[in-house]
């Protein structure tokens, strides 16, 4: 009888029992990609009782509501406007999970998922990390008296780790410009060596380590020392020759012309 009365007891305990959790406590998001922040709940019987709002934790700025058995959005934070949804045919499975479309830098943070239904009450905490692949570096050539310098640019998030190496796979000196970009949070990255030498094998590396990211980009050339001051010679010549035809021309008409009044 007394072995009867405690699976009683215990059993309506599990039955009330209510959990709010987030089975994944940190999301890394990517940059224009959607996100999905997972939530489960215990599930009752039906979802007339059921209210789900999710909520950033710095400020409490409302992401998404949903109660009455449908989306309440007149309190929704206005830079969530038509990007977040609810998984509505999962909901009675316990699935309170929320999908952020185009995930972008002001995205990342702390989120609070709050469920109740006649069951109980809970909540669950979870973070969202960003970060944005790095652009096909842009490769571009600038060309002086005495050194070639050969500069790749891109853009991304968080800050990289760049190394140039050369033909032996030897580290060697680079310079580095690091600009915030403005509301895509995305650093612009110009990065550049100078080659004394005319012959070129370098090998360009950035890695973008909270995504996995690994960009190798080569550099072969060679290119004449001298090249630079047989164009300036060609293109001076080339201007001599069509200021004296210029010259010519205008005289041969002045010459025409006085020629002809002479014959007047």
């Amino acid at each position: 009888m007394l072995w009867l009365f405690l699976c009683v007891v215990l059993g309506d305990v599990l039955v009330a029992t209510f959990e709010v959790i987030a089975p994944n406590k940190h999301l890394l998001a990517v940059r224009g990609r959607p996100a999905v922040l997972g939530c489960e709940f215990t599930p009752g019987p039906d979802l007339s009782s059921l209210v789900i709002t999710w909520q950033r934790q710095e400020d409490s700025r409302v992401v998404h509501s949903f109660y009455y058995q449908q989306d309440q959005l007149d309190r929704q934070c206005p830079k969530y406007h038509n990007r977040t949804s609810l998984y509505v045919s999962e909901l009675h499975k316990g699935n309170a999970s929320l999908r952020i479309a185009s995930v972008e830098l002001k995205d990342a943070g702390w989120y609070i998922c709050v469920v109740s239904n006649e069951k109980g009450t809970g909540r669950a905490l979870m973070e969202v990390t960003y970060g944005a692949l790095y652009s096909e570096p842009r490769l571009s050539f600038h060309v002086n008296s005495s050194a070639l310098k050969m500069q790749f640019e891109t853009e991304g998030f968080p800050k990289p780790e760049v190394i140039w190496l050369g033909e032996h796979n030897q580290n060697i000196s680079h310079y580095m410009e690091i600009h915030d970009q403005t509301e895509d949070g995305l650093y612009l990255i110009k990065s550049s060596y100078e080659a004394q030498k005319p012959v070129v094998n370098v090998t360009f590396t950035l890695k973008n380590h909270l995504l996995n990211q690994n960009l190798q980009r080569t550099v072969c050339l060679s290119f004449d020392e001298d090249t630079t001051d047989h164009t300036i010679i060609v293109l001076a010549v080339l201007s001599v020759v069509c200021i004296l035809l210029f010259i010519g021309i205008i005289g041969l008409a002045v010459h025409k012309q006085n020629k002809q009044r002479s014959s007047m």
